[in-house]
């Protein structure tokens, strides 16, 4: 969770903006920040994912956590538009989509920046995801592994991939202590993810009234 939690921080600072697309320099590990002016961002968004979003992500979706709007899309059509590419040391033959900025209640990064990356994997509706955990003034940096999951045509469910060496302090108590203490955490690993916001599918998940 706690990859989660780094990656939410860095959507919540990030603000409305339009611009042509110029490329900063890219950090060591490839995180660059695209600047818009008049394109709006939004719009070339949907034009890249009209006609594709039917049984895959490529669509508007919005946060659970805060309401940031991200659009996910094709990598090549965003690359074609201008749009800041994958790292090359990331990308591959898969056909992967990219993560990118469009809107968010606080200040920050600029609509257009690209927030993360994810290919098809062997399993139905899972995708393997890169997403920036690390935020350095208005640049994003140290991509992190997750796991995408189309839930359904409305819901994205995001969860952490943890690989590395823990530790179990209650181990190091003596054993009758250590049977008085147990540690408990049931919450679920994915709940945090995206709502889809457009296209708008067939039972969405906040139903539009007339």
């Amino acid at each position: 969770m706690k990859f989660i939690h780094i990656m939410i921080l860095a959507l919540a600072g990030l603000v409305i903006f339009t611009g042509s697309l110029r490329a900063d320099a890219a950090t060591p590990d490839g995180a660059g920040a695209g600047v818009f002016a008049g394109i709006d961002v939004d719009s070339l968004a949907r034009s890249l994912c009209r006609g594709n979003a039917v049984g895959n992500p490529c669509g508007i979706w919005r946060a659970t956590i805060d309401g940031a709007t991200v659009a996910l899309m094709p990598a090549h059509l965003w690359q074609k538009s201008g749009g800041e590419n994958i790292p090359a040391k990331h990308r591959n033959h898969t056909g992967q989509w990219v993560i990118v900025l469009l809107d968010n209640p606080s200040p920050g990064l600029q609509p257009g920046t690209l927030m993360g990356w994810f290919s098809d994997s062997a399993k139905p509706g899972h995708y393997n995801a890169m997403i920036y955990t690390r935020r350095d003034g208005g640049r994003l940096s140290s991509p992190k592994k997750f796991t995408l999951r189309l839930a359904d045509e409305s819901h994205l469910t995001m969860t952490a991939i943890h690989r590395g060496v823990s530790v179990n302090p209650f181990r190091l108590l003596p054993y009758m202590i250590r049977g008085f203490l147990r540690w408990h955490d049931d919450t679920p690993r994915d709940l945090d993810g995206f709502i889809r916001e457009w296209p708008v599918p067939e039972n969405p998940a906040v139903p539009r009234f007339l």
